[in-house]
């Protein structure tokens, strides 16, 4: 793989992964207090009340803990971010990353027909988490979406899940073990057991751009195209 870092560059691992996630998750709930009180709204019981500004900052600790921790152990225990993680774009990167996150989420839709089909599941099911948010976009609230979604989230997650864990286990366990688990551990960690497969074939296909071009910048942008899609599709 271009520029993968090799035992003697770097002294991060799994172990630094896992425990970044679990110290995002609990920033977040710790600071999710101050994000009802930034937005001045009451906390409530009824995930589906909190308003989406509400929501956004909600999720703005959990990204924001794990880009900030993988870039900490890159600089602390490696050569830094940009030279272990690939940290990099070029021209090329923007359409094609956009073109296969569009093939990518409609091509994921098609593994649920026939359970659709079949009558074992709906497409309200389906679409369910992500219309919680989208009923509660309106005005400046779907340019927020936006922010969150398919700006926020697709760079955060791709240095955590293809920057810090596909290296970590692509070290550990070489290139195909490395692209297959962290997709999986990337559709595990959103918790939503019905979007996992979906999750799971873009996992496949950021992590296969990021072996092929040694850069992040492919994964990137088919991550902002793959999420926008989503959101433009409930939307619209």
């Amino acid at each position: 793989m271009p520029g993968q870092p090799t035992t003697d560059d770097v002294r991060w691992g799994l172990g630094d992964a896992a425990l970044a996630f679990v110290l995002a998750n609990v920033v977040a709930i710790l600071l999710t207090p101050v994000a009802y009180w930034l937005t001045g709204q009451p906390p409530s019981k009824d995930f589906n009340e909190v308003p989406l500004s509400t929501v956004a900052l909600m999720q703005a600790p959990y990204a924001g803990s794990m880009l900030a921790f993988a870039l900490v152990v890159a600089r602390r225990k490696g050569r830094g971010p940009i030279a272990d993680f690939g940290i990099r774009m070029r021209w090329i990167d923007a359409p094609v990353g956009i073109v296969l996150g569009i093939a990518t989420q409609y091509a994921a839709t098609l593994l649920y027909l026939p359970f659709v089909r079949w009558d074992i599941i709906t497409t309200d099911d389906i679409e369910q988490p992500a219309r919680e948010l989208t009923d509660r976009a309106h005005g400046a609230g779907v340019l927020l979406l936006f922010l969150v979604v398919a700006v926020l989230a697709p760079i955060a997650e791709e240095i955590f899940f293809r920057g810090l864990v596909l290296r970590s286990i692509e070290r550990r366990l070489g290139t195909r073990w490395a692209i297959a688990g962290s997709a999986a551990l990337f559709g595990a960690a959103h918790f939503e057991p019905l979007q996992f497969p979906a999750l799971f074939v873009f996992g496949l296909v950021a992590a296969i751009l990021v072996t092929r071009t040694g850069r992040l910048g492919p994964a990137i942008w088919a991550h902002v195209a793959f999420n926008a899609v989503a959101v433009a599709a409930l939307l619209f």
